[in-house]
Protein backbone atom coordinates (compact mmCIF):
# COMPACT_ATOMS: atom_id res chain seq x y z
CA UNK A 1 0.00 0.00 0.00
CA UNK A 2 1.24 3.48 -0.84
CA UNK A 3 2.32 5.76 1.98
CA UNK A 4 0.86 9.28 1.90
CA UNK A 5 3.19 12.07 2.96
CA UNK A 6 2.88 15.75 3.80
CA UNK A 7 5.98 17.32 2.30
CA UNK A 8 5.44 21.10 2.44
CA UNK A 9 3.24 23.65 4.17
CA UNK A 10 2.39 27.33 4.35
CA UNK A 11 0.36 29.24 6.92
CA UNK A 12 -1.15 32.57 7.99
CA UNK A 13 -2.35 32.31 11.58
CA UNK A 14 -2.76 34.06 14.92
CA UNK A 15 0.69 32.67 15.81
CA UNK A 16 2.36 34.00 12.68
CA UNK A 17 2.51 34.12 8.90
CA UNK A 18 5.00 31.37 8.16
CA UNK A 19 5.45 27.80 9.32
CA UNK A 20 8.61 28.81 11.19
CA UNK A 21 6.79 31.60 13.03
CA UNK A 22 3.88 29.26 13.87
CA UNK A 23 6.26 26.65 15.29
CA UNK A 24 8.06 29.28 17.33
CA UNK A 25 4.70 30.49 18.67
CA UNK A 26 3.91 26.98 19.84
CA UNK A 27 7.31 26.57 21.46
CA UNK A 28 7.03 29.93 23.22
CA UNK A 29 3.40 29.26 24.26
CA UNK A 30 2.24 32.43 22.51
CA UNK A 31 -1.36 33.55 22.94
CA UNK A 32 -3.00 34.70 19.72
CA UNK A 33 -6.22 35.77 21.46
CA UNK A 34 -6.92 39.41 22.28
CA UNK A 35 -9.69 42.00 21.89
CA UNK A 36 -10.80 42.44 18.27
CA UNK A 37 -9.11 45.36 16.51
CA UNK A 38 -10.12 44.92 12.86
CA UNK A 39 -13.66 46.27 13.27
CA UNK A 40 -15.63 48.33 15.76
CA UNK A 41 -16.96 46.10 18.55
CA UNK A 42 -18.39 48.75 20.89
CA UNK A 43 -21.93 47.40 20.42
CA UNK A 44 -20.96 43.73 20.75
CA UNK A 45 -21.39 42.00 24.12
CA UNK A 46 -18.17 40.00 23.57
CA UNK A 47 -15.09 41.00 21.60
CA UNK A 48 -12.47 38.26 22.03
CA UNK A 49 -10.85 36.72 18.94
CA UNK A 50 -7.56 35.39 17.61
CA UNK A 51 -6.70 37.66 14.69
CA UNK A 52 -3.84 36.89 12.32
CA UNK A 53 -0.45 38.30 13.28
CA UNK A 54 2.77 38.60 11.29
CA UNK A 55 6.07 39.10 13.11
CA UNK A 56 4.09 39.89 16.25
CA UNK A 57 2.00 42.60 14.60
CA UNK A 58 -1.70 42.47 13.82
CA UNK A 59 -2.66 42.11 10.15
CA UNK A 60 -5.23 44.86 9.53
CA UNK A 61 -7.48 45.19 6.49
CA UNK A 62 -10.49 47.23 5.42
CA UNK A 63 -14.03 45.85 5.43
CA UNK A 64 -13.98 45.14 1.68
CA UNK A 65 -11.10 42.67 2.01
CA UNK A 66 -12.03 39.02 2.34
CA UNK A 67 -9.44 38.18 4.98
CA UNK A 68 -9.65 34.44 4.51
CA UNK A 69 -8.84 34.83 0.79
CA UNK A 70 -5.78 36.91 1.68
CA UNK A 71 -4.60 34.29 4.17
CA UNK A 72 -4.94 31.23 1.94
CA UNK A 73 -3.30 33.00 -1.00
CA UNK A 74 -0.27 33.80 1.14
CA UNK A 75 -0.18 30.31 2.65
CA UNK A 76 -0.22 28.66 -0.78
CA UNK A 77 2.57 30.96 -1.98
CA UNK A 78 4.71 29.97 1.01
CA UNK A 79 4.03 26.27 0.34
CA UNK A 80 4.91 26.48 -3.35
CA UNK A 81 8.13 28.30 -2.50
CA UNK A 82 9.14 25.28 -0.40
CA UNK A 83 8.01 22.53 -2.77
CA UNK A 84 10.15 21.76 -5.82
CA UNK A 85 8.00 18.64 -6.21
CA UNK A 86 4.85 20.72 -6.79
CA UNK A 87 6.63 22.89 -9.35
CA UNK A 88 7.94 19.83 -11.20
CA UNK A 89 4.45 18.38 -11.72
CA UNK A 90 2.61 19.07 -14.98
CA UNK A 91 -0.54 21.15 -14.52
CA UNK A 92 -2.87 18.19 -15.09
CA UNK A 93 -1.21 16.27 -12.23
CA UNK A 94 -1.81 19.06 -9.69
CA UNK A 95 -4.95 19.07 -7.52
CA UNK A 96 -6.42 21.50 -5.00
CA UNK A 97 -8.85 20.47 -2.24
CA UNK A 98 -9.56 22.97 0.55
CA UNK A 99 -12.02 23.52 3.37
CA UNK A 100 -13.49 27.00 3.75
CA UNK A 101 -15.86 29.15 5.72
CA UNK A 102 -18.88 31.19 4.69
CA UNK A 103 -18.94 33.72 1.85
CA UNK A 104 -17.56 37.12 2.76
CA UNK A 105 -20.03 40.01 2.83
CA UNK A 106 -18.84 43.60 3.17
CA UNK A 107 -21.69 44.80 5.38
CA UNK A 108 -19.98 48.07 6.31
CA UNK A 109 -19.27 48.94 2.68
CA UNK A 110 -22.78 48.02 1.63
CA UNK A 111 -24.54 50.04 4.34
CA UNK A 112 -22.41 53.08 3.57
CA UNK A 113 -23.17 52.95 -0.17
CA UNK A 114 -25.99 54.17 -2.38
CA UNK A 115 -26.56 50.52 -3.34
CA UNK A 116 -28.13 49.82 0.04
CA UNK A 117 -31.15 51.97 -0.84
CA UNK A 118 -31.76 49.90 -3.95
CA UNK A 119 -30.96 46.55 -2.35
CA UNK A 120 -28.06 45.91 -4.75
CA UNK A 121 -25.98 43.75 -2.43
CA UNK A 122 -24.50 41.23 -4.85
CA UNK A 123 -21.22 42.99 -5.59
CA UNK A 124 -20.44 43.16 -1.85
CA UNK A 125 -20.52 39.34 -1.55
CA UNK A 126 -17.44 37.24 -2.34
CA UNK A 127 -18.22 33.49 -2.63
CA UNK A 128 -15.76 31.12 -0.98
CA UNK A 129 -15.68 28.68 -3.90
CA UNK A 130 -14.40 31.36 -6.27
CA UNK A 131 -11.29 31.73 -4.11
CA UNK A 132 -10.38 28.12 -4.86
CA UNK A 133 -11.13 28.62 -8.56
CA UNK A 134 -8.83 31.64 -8.70
CA UNK A 135 -6.07 29.80 -6.81
CA UNK A 136 -6.25 26.95 -9.28
CA UNK A 137 -5.95 29.35 -12.22
CA UNK A 138 -3.12 31.32 -10.64
CA UNK A 139 -0.99 28.26 -9.92
CA UNK A 140 -1.91 26.21 -13.00
CA UNK A 141 -3.68 23.48 -11.08
CA UNK A 142 -5.66 21.59 -13.72
CA UNK A 143 -6.04 18.09 -12.24
CA UNK A 144 -9.18 18.97 -10.30
CA UNK A 145 -10.25 21.13 -7.39
CA UNK A 146 -12.97 21.32 -4.75
CA UNK A 147 -14.01 23.32 -1.72
CA UNK A 148 -15.67 21.87 1.39
CA UNK A 149 -17.91 24.31 3.26
CA UNK A 150 -18.86 21.93 6.06
CA UNK A 151 -18.37 24.07 9.17
CA UNK A 152 -15.78 22.93 11.71
CA UNK A 153 -14.73 19.77 9.83
CA UNK A 154 -14.38 21.41 6.40
CA UNK A 155 -10.60 21.41 6.26
CA UNK A 156 -10.11 17.99 7.87
CA UNK A 157 -12.61 16.57 5.37
CA UNK A 158 -10.57 18.22 2.59
CA UNK A 159 -7.42 16.56 3.92
CA UNK A 160 -9.25 13.24 4.23
CA UNK A 161 -10.48 13.53 0.64
CA UNK A 162 -6.93 14.27 -0.52
CA UNK A 163 -5.66 11.24 1.41
CA UNK A 164 -8.27 8.97 -0.21
CA UNK A 165 -7.54 10.28 -3.73
CA UNK A 166 -3.81 9.69 -3.27
CA UNK A 167 -4.52 6.15 -2.13
CA UNK A 168 -6.18 5.57 -5.52
CA UNK A 169 -3.97 7.61 -7.88
CA UNK A 170 -0.22 7.77 -8.46
CA UNK A 171 1.90 10.48 -10.03
CA UNK A 172 -0.14 13.39 -8.64
CA UNK A 173 0.27 15.98 -5.92
CA UNK A 174 -2.47 17.71 -3.94
CA UNK A 175 -2.53 21.06 -2.16
CA UNK A 176 -4.99 20.76 0.69
CA UNK A 177 -5.87 22.53 3.94
CA UNK A 178 -8.33 25.27 4.83
CA UNK A 179 -9.10 28.96 5.26
CA UNK A 180 -11.63 30.98 7.21
CA UNK A 181 -12.35 34.25 8.96
CA UNK A 182 -15.61 34.96 10.77
CA UNK A 183 -14.17 38.26 11.99
CA UNK A 184 -16.52 40.72 10.35
CA UNK A 185 -19.56 42.40 11.94
CA UNK A 186 -22.18 40.26 10.16
CA UNK A 187 -20.57 36.87 10.74
CA UNK A 188 -19.44 37.69 14.26
CA UNK A 189 -22.92 38.70 15.37
CA UNK A 190 -24.43 35.65 13.71
CA UNK A 191 -22.09 33.39 15.63
CA UNK A 192 -22.70 35.30 18.84
CA UNK A 193 -26.44 34.61 18.54
CA UNK A 194 -25.68 30.90 18.83
CA UNK A 195 -24.77 31.54 22.47
CA UNK A 196 -21.40 29.77 22.44
CA UNK A 197 -19.01 32.73 22.82
CA UNK A 198 -16.77 33.02 25.84
CA UNK A 199 -18.11 35.35 28.53
CA UNK A 200 -14.80 35.42 30.39
CA UNK A 201 -14.31 38.52 32.53
CA UNK A 202 -10.53 38.52 32.89
CA UNK A 203 -7.61 39.03 30.50
CA UNK A 204 -8.44 38.34 26.86
CA UNK A 205 -5.70 35.73 26.46
CA UNK A 206 -7.37 33.54 29.08
CA UNK A 207 -10.81 33.66 27.44
CA UNK A 208 -10.59 30.19 25.85
CA UNK A 209 -10.11 27.50 28.52
CA UNK A 210 -10.34 24.02 26.97
CA UNK A 211 -11.26 21.23 29.41
CA UNK A 212 -10.99 23.52 32.44
CA UNK A 213 -13.91 23.32 34.86
CA UNK A 214 -14.12 27.14 34.66
CA UNK A 215 -14.33 27.24 30.87
CA UNK A 216 -16.68 29.90 29.56
CA UNK A 217 -17.14 29.27 25.84
CA UNK A 218 -15.33 29.40 22.53
CA UNK A 219 -13.29 32.17 20.93
CA UNK A 220 -13.15 32.60 17.16
CA UNK A 221 -9.89 32.54 15.25
CA UNK A 222 -8.94 33.06 11.61
CA UNK A 223 -6.29 32.06 9.14
CA UNK A 224 -5.29 29.92 6.19
CA UNK A 225 -3.10 26.81 6.00
CA UNK A 226 -1.99 24.73 3.04
CA UNK A 227 -0.24 21.35 2.88
CA UNK A 228 1.27 19.52 -0.07
CA UNK A 229 0.46 15.81 -0.02
CA UNK A 230 1.87 13.12 -2.29
CA UNK A 231 2.72 9.43 -2.39
CA UNK A 232 6.07 8.44 -0.89
CA UNK A 233 7.18 6.85 -4.18
CA UNK A 234 6.46 10.09 -6.06
CA UNK A 235 8.52 12.30 -3.74
CA UNK A 236 11.66 13.75 -5.32
CA UNK A 237 13.20 16.77 -3.56
CA UNK A 238 10.65 17.76 -0.89
CA UNK A 239 11.47 16.86 2.71
CA UNK A 240 8.73 14.81 4.44
CA UNK A 241 7.00 16.42 7.41
CA UNK A 242 4.74 13.54 8.46
CA UNK A 243 2.78 10.61 7.10
CA UNK A 244 -1.04 10.53 7.02
CA UNK A 245 -2.07 6.91 7.47
CA UNK A 246 -5.76 6.89 8.41
CA UNK A 247 -8.96 8.90 7.99
CA UNK A 248 -12.45 8.53 9.41
CA UNK A 249 -15.64 10.53 8.93
CA UNK A 250 -19.10 10.12 10.45
CA UNK A 251 -22.40 11.95 10.87
CA UNK A 252 -24.57 11.72 13.99
CA UNK A 253 -27.34 14.15 12.92
CA UNK A 254 -28.18 14.65 16.60
CA UNK A 255 -28.61 18.44 16.52
CA UNK A 256 -27.64 21.29 14.20
CA UNK A 257 -25.31 22.88 16.75
CA UNK A 258 -24.74 20.22 19.44
CA UNK A 259 -22.65 17.04 19.22
CA UNK A 260 -24.11 13.69 20.19
CA UNK A 261 -23.75 13.79 24.01
CA UNK A 262 -22.36 10.24 24.21
CA UNK A 263 -19.66 10.87 21.60
CA UNK A 264 -20.74 7.71 19.77
CA UNK A 265 -20.16 8.90 16.23
CA UNK A 266 -16.99 10.84 16.95
CA UNK A 267 -15.65 7.59 18.39
CA UNK A 268 -16.80 5.82 15.22
CA UNK A 269 -14.73 8.22 13.10
CA UNK A 270 -11.73 7.79 15.39
CA UNK A 271 -11.85 4.00 15.29
CA UNK A 272 -12.31 4.04 11.52
CA UNK A 273 -9.15 6.15 11.11
CA UNK A 274 -7.16 3.92 13.47
CA UNK A 275 -8.25 0.76 11.65
CA UNK A 276 -7.45 2.27 8.23
CA UNK A 277 -3.96 3.04 9.52
CA UNK A 278 -3.57 -0.66 10.33
CA UNK A 279 -3.34 0.12 14.03
CA UNK A 280 -5.09 -0.65 17.30
CA UNK A 281 -6.11 2.05 19.79
CA UNK A 282 -3.15 1.11 22.01
CA UNK A 283 -0.81 2.17 19.19
CA UNK A 284 -1.94 5.81 19.48
CA UNK A 285 0.49 7.79 21.63
CA UNK A 286 -1.52 10.98 22.14
CA UNK A 287 -4.62 12.79 20.94
CA UNK A 288 -4.93 16.32 19.59
CA UNK A 289 -8.54 17.10 20.38
CA UNK A 290 -11.20 19.45 19.03
CA UNK A 291 -11.32 21.06 22.51
CA UNK A 292 -13.39 24.20 21.97
CA UNK A 293 -13.79 25.40 25.55
CA UNK A 294 -17.51 24.56 25.57
CA UNK A 295 -19.13 22.00 27.87
CA UNK A 296 -21.16 20.21 25.20
CA UNK A 297 -18.15 19.60 22.98
CA UNK A 298 -15.74 18.55 25.69
CA UNK A 299 -18.06 16.22 27.59
CA UNK A 300 -18.96 14.49 24.31
CA UNK A 301 -15.30 14.32 23.31
CA UNK A 302 -14.38 12.72 26.64
CA UNK A 303 -17.12 10.13 26.08
CA UNK A 304 -15.74 9.44 22.60
CA UNK A 305 -12.25 9.01 24.06
CA UNK A 306 -13.59 6.38 26.46
CA UNK A 307 -15.26 4.52 23.60
CA UNK A 308 -12.05 4.58 21.56
CA UNK A 309 -9.49 3.81 24.26
CA UNK A 310 -11.52 2.02 26.97
CA UNK A 311 -9.85 2.35 30.40
CA UNK A 312 -6.76 3.90 28.82
CA UNK A 313 -8.71 7.07 27.98
CA UNK A 314 -7.75 8.54 31.38
CA UNK A 315 -4.05 7.95 30.72
CA UNK A 316 -3.38 8.95 27.11
CA UNK A 317 -2.10 12.57 26.91
CA UNK A 318 -4.37 15.06 25.15
CA UNK A 319 -3.96 18.61 23.86
CA UNK A 320 -6.10 21.44 22.46
CA UNK A 321 -4.57 24.26 20.41
CA UNK A 322 -7.66 26.48 20.57
CA UNK A 323 -6.53 28.27 23.75
CA UNK A 324 -3.81 29.84 21.58
CA UNK A 325 -5.40 30.29 18.15
CA UNK A 326 -9.14 30.18 18.84
CA UNK A 327 -11.63 28.22 16.78
CA UNK A 328 -10.95 28.66 13.06
CA UNK A 329 -14.24 26.98 12.05
CA UNK A 330 -13.70 25.97 8.39
CA UNK A 331 -9.91 25.95 8.84
CA UNK A 332 -9.61 24.54 12.35
CA UNK A 333 -8.82 20.89 11.60
CA UNK A 334 -6.08 21.62 9.06
CA UNK A 335 -4.56 24.40 11.16
CA UNK A 336 -4.43 22.06 14.13
CA UNK A 337 -2.60 19.49 11.98
CA UNK A 338 0.35 21.87 12.18
CA UNK A 339 0.17 21.26 15.93
CA UNK A 340 0.21 17.52 15.21
CA UNK A 341 3.36 17.95 13.13
CA UNK A 342 4.90 20.01 15.95
CA UNK A 343 4.31 17.12 18.36
CA UNK A 344 5.79 14.55 15.98
CA UNK A 345 8.77 16.73 15.12
CA UNK A 346 9.59 17.76 18.70
CA UNK A 347 8.47 14.48 20.31
CA UNK A 348 6.29 16.11 22.92
CA UNK A 349 2.69 16.89 23.77
CA UNK A 350 2.29 20.65 24.24
CA UNK A 351 0.59 22.01 27.33
CA UNK A 352 -3.01 23.14 26.81
CA UNK A 353 -2.85 26.77 27.88
CA UNK A 354 -5.37 28.10 30.40
CA UNK A 355 -6.03 24.59 31.71
CA UNK A 356 -5.72 24.84 35.49
CA UNK A 357 -8.60 23.07 37.23
CA UNK A 358 -9.76 19.70 35.95
CA UNK A 359 -13.47 19.08 35.42
CA UNK A 360 -14.63 15.88 37.21
CA UNK A 361 -16.94 15.19 34.24
CA UNK A 362 -13.94 15.15 31.90
CA UNK A 363 -11.32 12.81 33.41
CA UNK A 364 -8.82 13.22 30.58
CA UNK A 365 -5.06 13.57 30.93
CA UNK A 366 -4.79 17.15 29.71
CA UNK A 367 -1.14 18.21 29.67
CA UNK A 368 -0.78 21.23 31.94
CA UNK A 369 1.72 24.09 32.29
CA UNK A 370 4.73 22.49 30.56
CA UNK A 371 5.06 20.23 27.50
CA UNK A 372 5.27 16.49 28.09
CA UNK A 373 8.24 14.95 26.23
CA UNK A 374 8.17 11.25 25.34
CA UNK A 375 8.48 9.06 22.21
CA UNK A 376 5.56 9.74 19.86
CA UNK A 377 4.96 7.73 16.70
CA UNK A 378 1.20 8.01 16.08
CA UNK A 379 -1.23 10.85 16.84
CA UNK A 380 -5.01 10.83 16.53
CA UNK A 381 -6.54 14.18 15.52
CA UNK A 382 -10.26 14.61 16.28
CA UNK A 383 -12.67 17.30 15.05
CA UNK A 384 -16.42 17.84 15.24
CA UNK A 385 -18.73 20.25 13.45
CA UNK A 386 -22.22 21.65 13.19
CA UNK A 387 -24.77 19.26 11.80
CA UNK A 388 -23.24 16.32 13.67
CA UNK A 389 -20.17 15.95 11.43
CA UNK A 390 -17.07 14.24 12.83
CA UNK A 391 -13.61 13.59 11.46
CA UNK A 392 -10.46 11.83 12.57
CA UNK A 393 -6.99 11.70 11.06
CA UNK A 394 -4.08 9.52 12.14
CA UNK A 395 -0.64 11.02 11.55
CA UNK A 396 2.65 9.14 11.88
CA UNK A 397 6.21 10.31 12.42
CA UNK A 398 8.03 9.92 9.14
CA UNK A 399 10.55 7.09 8.89
CA UNK A 400 12.36 6.00 5.74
Amino acid sequence: MSRILVTAAGVNSPLGCSVAEFMNGMQQQVYGIDHIKNFDTQFFPADFAAEVHENGRLVKTDSATDRKALFINQAVRELIGKSPDFLSLPANKRMLHLGAGMDHFDLVGYLNSADAQAGLWQKYCQPSDLIVTELAKLHHIEGGSSVNVSACVASSQAMGLSFRILKQMSGIGIITGGFDSMLSPLHYMGFYKLGAFSQYQGEARHACRPFDKNRSGLVLGEGGVAFFMQRAEDRQQDQPMMEICGYGCSMDAFNITDPHPQGTYLAQAGLQAIREAGLAPDDIDCVHTHGTGTSKNEIAEAKAMELIFSKRYREIPVFSLKAQIGHLIGACGAMEMLGVWYSLDRQLVPATLNFQDADPEIPLRVVKNEPLPFPINHILKLNSGFGGQNTALVAKKYHE
